[in-house]
């Protein structure tokens, strides 16, 4: 944003409501970049911006980027947390399902008279499945 621009409001999540709500993070200008400002120097910075802004200072404990990491961070670690037990779960009973496929043909053998009519009637199925 330009100097002299003002987003207390949109920071306080007062103009634009999110559920989650806004976290400020000041990024390195091309002066900086250009100057090789390191990273380091840059994130302290913007510390000291937020610590020191009177429109910003009583939200620089939920600024900045280290904050927006740490956020980012516990949202995807909660994500993976609460999905994991039902992707677990699927795939323990996809791997059930197809075990139980591989053990009915530990035994197969193509010349099997049995097998040839098996595989006949589900080709008949099927078929008759897909004309309705």
């Amino acid at each position: 944003m330009d100097e002299g621009t003002d987003a207390r409001d949109i920071l306080e999540n007062k103009l634009l409501p999110l559920r989650r709500g806004y976290i400020g993070v000041v990024n390195r200008s091309q002066k900086d970049i250009d100057g090789r400002k390191d990273i380091t120097a840059a994130l302290q910075a913007e510390r000291k911006f937020f610590l020191s802004h009177p429109s910003y200072r009583h939200l620089a404990d939920r600024m900045g980027t280290g904050y927006l990491q740490k956020v980012l961070n516990q949202q995807l670690t909660n994500h993976i947390r609460d999905t994991l037990p039902a992707l677990r779960s699927k795939l323990q009973s996809q791997l059930l399902s197809i075990e139980k496929e591989v053990e009915e043909y530990k035994n197969f053998r193509p010349d099997d008279p049995g097998r040839k009519t098996k595989a006949l009637l589900q080709s008949v199925l099927r078929r008759d499945a897909n004309a309705m």
